[in-house]
C-alpha cells in the first residue's frame, strides 16, 4: 500500500462483506451458505459439483437464514440432492429439490395465533421420510427448545424428541440411523461454559408407520465445569467430539462398540495431547471444523498460538495401548496429528468429500472469506473455489484486497501481565493523518470471542485511511483454553477495559503510533469495553460503538432468551449484585466522559435493543458530551445490507478525522 489513493472505498468495503458459513459436502458436491450484501444482506445456499460451475440450489428471492438463539447458524443442509433449508422470512423449514422443476415444500407449520416457531439444523433420516432439526417455541413470553422430527411429505408433522433441558443443539444421527447424539445446557451456563453430550437411539425414522423417537438416552460427556461440542458420527459408526475437560478444546473419540447408550459412559478417549483449541465458542449453530475422510482419516481446524491451522488426525496402530484382555487403556492417545499446508490464517468450516477432497473456508492475509480445495494428492495446489466461475466474486475484484496490511501478533505487558493482539500500521506516507498514526483500538464482541488474523476489509478500510489499528484479545477472549476464557467471570466491564486500555498504553510507549491521539470501537458486547474504556480512562479521544451495550441492568431484563443469564457468570447473579450492574454501566457515568461518541444501531436488534443506545445518547446530550446516534431501520445485531456498513464505515472515518485531523502532533507536522 503506497498511498491513501489506493486505499478502499467505503462502498467496496460494503460489497466484499460476503460472509459463508454453513459448509457440508453432499457426496463429491461442495456446498455453502452465502450472504448478500449488495441484495439487501439476503443469504442464499450455493453447491459446486466436482469441477463444475458454482450454482445457487436455494429458490431465487428466498433469503435463507435461521433466527433460533437470535444469532442462527446451520440454516440449510444438502442430503442426496435434497435441500432442506429456513427461510428467513416466515421461519419455517421447506424441502426442494434442486434439480427439480417442483417450487419448495413447506414442512412446518406457519406461526401465528401468538405462537412464534423457528427452526434450525436440519439432518435427514436414513430413509428420507423425516428430517431433525432444533425448534424454538416463542408463546406468551416463554421460549422452549427441543429436538423434534418433522415429516419430509408436506404434511407439517412436527413430533417432539427431546425436551427438558433449557437448550439442544447439535443433532446427529449414526450410518445405522439409530445412534443419536446431540448437546444440552441449562441457564444460567452458556454452551462454552458447561454443557452435556447425550447419546441415545432413534426409532421410528425409517420405518413406514411408525412415529419417531429417541429412547435410551444418556449423558456420555461434559458438564461438571466442562463444555462440549461438534458431535460427529464416522462412517464405522465410532462418535467424535471435542470436550475441555484438560483445560483446551480437543477432540475425544467413542469408539464404535461403546457408540451406545448402554455402554458409551466413561468410553470417550483423548485423540491428541496438545495445548490447542479444536472448537469455538457456540454462538451459532451447526459449527463444523471438523470432518472425516474416506480412509477414515479426520481433518479438523486446530487453533494455537493465535492463528489456526489445519491438521490430519491419523490413527496410529504402533501407539496403540491394550490391557492383557485386549482392550483399549482409557486416556492413551491413539492418533497422530499432521499439519497440512495451506494458506489460511483462519478456518470458520471443513468439509470433505466423497472423493478425496478436502474444502475449508478461511481467511488468508490478503484474502477473507474464501471457500479453498486441498485435493487428495500433496503435489497438486490449493484450488480457490469461489475464484473459478459462477456468481460469487473474489473479494479482490472489489478493490479491496488490493491494499493489504497484514497482522502483526504482539504481547504486550499490562499490569504484569500479557495481553495478546494483533496490530496493523498503516505504511509510511499513507492516508491522512500524518507519521505515527493515530490508533484506534478494535475490541471484538462476545465478550467470548477473539480477534481474527485473517484478511478483514474494515480494518483495511481504516488502516488505508492512515490510522493504526489494534485488536486486543483481552480477558475472556477464547482460543487460549479454558482458564483464560474463564478468567472475565464476575469482570466484565473491568478486566476487559483495563486490558485495552493497558494495551493501547503500552503500544503508544513503543512509539509505533500517536499515543496522543487515539480511540476505540467496538461491536455488540465489544461496545461496552469501549464505552467502558472512555468512563475507566482519559486515554481515548473518542469511541465507536457498533449495536453496543451501554445498560447491563436493562440488558439483563430485555434481551433473548440464549443470553437472559449470560450476566450471571460475567458479571453477578441479580439482584444481590445490582450495584456491580449500575457501576459497570456506562449510561450511568454520562459525566465521567470527557470524549466524544458514536452509537450506530439498528431499529430491529433483539440482542441489544434501540432503547439502550437512545438511553445513552440522551444521557451525554444532557451531560453535554458530543454524541451522534445513527439508526438504520430493519437492521438488528449485525449489520447486513451493503447500503447500511457503507454509511456505517462513512461516518466513523468522518468520526476519527474530528478527533484526529486537528490535533496532528509535531513529528506529523514535521514529516519526521
Amino acid at each position: 500500500m503506497g498511498s491513501s489513493a489506493s486505499a478502499p472505498s467505503a462502498a467496496a468495503v460494503a460489497r466484499s462483506q460476503v460472509s459463508r458459513s454453513g459448509l457440508h459436502a453432499d457426496g463429491i458436491a461442495v456446498v455453502w451458505t452465502e450472504s448478500r450484501p449488495s441484495e439487501g444482506g439476503g443469504s442464499v445456499v450455493v453447491r459446486r459439483e466436482g469441477a463444475g460451475e458454482i450454482r445457487q440450489c436455494s429458490p431465487s428471492g428466498v433469503s435463507v437464514g435461521s433466527r433460533v438463539h437470535d444469532y442462527g447458524g446451520a440454516a440449510a443442509r444438502l442430503a442426496q440432492g435434497t435441500l432442506y433449508f429456513v427461510d428467513r422470512s416466515d421461519q419455517r423449514l421447506y424441502r426442494t429439490e434442486v434439480d427439480g422443476p417442483a417450487p419448495a415444500l413447506p414442512l412446518t407449520p406457519a406461526s401465528g395465533s401468538g405462537v412464534d416457531y423457528r427452526y434450525g439444523d436440519p439432518r435427514p433420516c436414513r430413509s428420507g421420510r423425516w428430517v431433525v432439526a432444533v425448534e424454538e417455541r416463542h408463546q406468551g413470553g416463554s421460549v422452549e427448545h427441543r429436538l423434534v422430527a418433522i415429516a419430509t411429505d408436506g404434511s407439517l408433522r412436527v413430533v417432539p424428541l427431546v425436551t427438558g433441558s433449557d437448550f439442544v443443539a447439535s443433532p446427529r444421527i449414526a450410518p445405522d440411523g439409530q445412534g443419536f447424539a446431540w448437546v444440552s445446557w441449562d441457564h444460567p451456563a452458556m454452551p462454552w461454559d458447561e454443557s452435556a453430550l447425550w447419546l441415545g437411539r432413534l426409532v421410528g425414522c425409517d420405518e413406514r408407520f411408525d412415529e419417531p423417537r429417541v429412547v435410551d438416552s444418556v449423558a456420555v460427556a461434559g458438564s461438571h465445569g466442562s463444555s462440549v461440542g461438534q458431535p460427529l458420527f464416522c462412517g464405522d459408526g465410532a462418535l467424535v467430539f471435542v470436550w475441555d475437560r484438560t483445560g483446551w478444546w480437543l477432540p475425544y473419540r467413542i469408539a464404535a462398540g461403546d457408540a451406545t447408550a448402554g455402554r458409551a459412559r466413561g468410553a470417550a478417549r483423548p485423540m491428541v495431547e496438545v495445548e490447542a483449541e479444536f472448537h469455538a465458542p457456540d454462538w451459532a449453530l451447526g459449527q463444523g471444523t471438523i470432518a472425516e475422510r474416506p480412509d477414515g482419516t479426520l481433518v479438523a481446524r486446530m487453533h494455537r498460538e493465535g492463528s489456526d491451522h489445519l491438521v490430519r488426525l491419523v490413527p496410529d496402530g504402533a501407539r496403540s495401548a491394550a490391557d492383557e484382555a485386549g482392550r483399549a487403556i482409557p486416556g492413551i492417545p491413539e492418533w497422530n496429528l499432521e499439519v497440512l499446508p495451506q494458506p489460511c490464517v483462519s478456518i470458520s468450516g471443513v468439509a470433505a468429500t466423497e472423493d478425496g477432497r478436502t474444502v475449508i473456508v478461511g481467511r488468508t492475509p490478503t484474502v477473507a472469506g474464501d471457500v479453498l480445495e486441498l485435493p487428495g494428492r500433496p503435489s497438486a495446489g490449493v484450488v480457490r473455489v469461489t475464484g473459478v466461475t459462477g456468481p460469487v466474486a473474489r473479494n479482490g475484484d472489489e478493490g479491496v484486497d488490493a491494499v493489504a496490511v497484514p497482522a502483526v501478533p504482539m504481547e504486550l505487558a499490562v499490569d504484569g501481565r500479557l495481553v495478546p493482539g494483533f496490530v496493523y500500521l498503516p505504511m509510511a506516507g499513507a492516508g491522512e493523518f500524518g507519521t505515527p498514526p493515530p490508533l484506534v483500538v478494535f475490541c471484538h464482541g462476545g465478550p467470548t470471542g477473539a480477534c481474527d488474523p485473517g484478511f478483514d476489509p474494515t480494518v483495511q478500510f481504516f488502516v488505508g485511511a492512515g490510522l493504526g489499528v489494534a485488536c486486543v484479545d483481552y480477558r475472556g477472549s477464547s482460543g487460549y483454553g479454558r482458564a483464560y476464557r474463564q478468567s472475565l467471570a464476575g469482570q466484565w466491564g473491568v478486566a476487559d477495559v483495563d486490558d485495552c486500555v493497558g494495551f493501547a498504553e503500552a503500544l503508544g510507549r513503543t512509539g509505533r503510533v500517536d499515543g496522543r491521539r487515539m480511540a476505540i470501537r467496538g461491536t455488540s458486547a465489544g461496545g461496552l469495553t469501549a464505552l467502558g474504556a472512555i468512563v475507566r480512562s482519559d486515554r481515548f479521544a473518542g469511541a465507536v460503538s457498533w449495536y453496543g451495550v451501554c445498560d447491563l441492568e436493562r440488558l439483563a431484563a430485555e434481551t433473548h432468551d440464549f443470553e437472559s443469564r449470560y450476566l450471571d457468570g460475567l458479571v453477578g447473579p441479580r439482584p444481590e449484585a445490582l450495584a456491580r450492574y449500575r457501576e459497570r454501566s456506562p449510561i450511568h457515568h454520562a459525566d465521567r466522559i470527557t470524549g466524544s461518541v458514536l452509537l450506530l444501531q439498528g431499529t430491529d436488534d433483539a440482542v441489544v435493543p434501540l432503547g439502550q443506545a437512545e438511553g445513552f445518547a440522551d444521557r451525554l446530550s444532557a451531560e453535554g458530551v458530543r454524541c451522534e446516534l445513527i439508526v438504520f431501520p430493519g437492521e438488528g445485531h449485525g449489520f447486513r445490507a451493503a447500503s447500511t456498513i457503507e454509511a456505517s464505515l462513512v461516518a466513523e472515518l468522518a468520526f476519527y478525522r474530528s478527533l484526529f485531523r486537528s490535533e496532528r502532533s509535531v513529528t506529523s507536522d514535521t514529516g519526521r
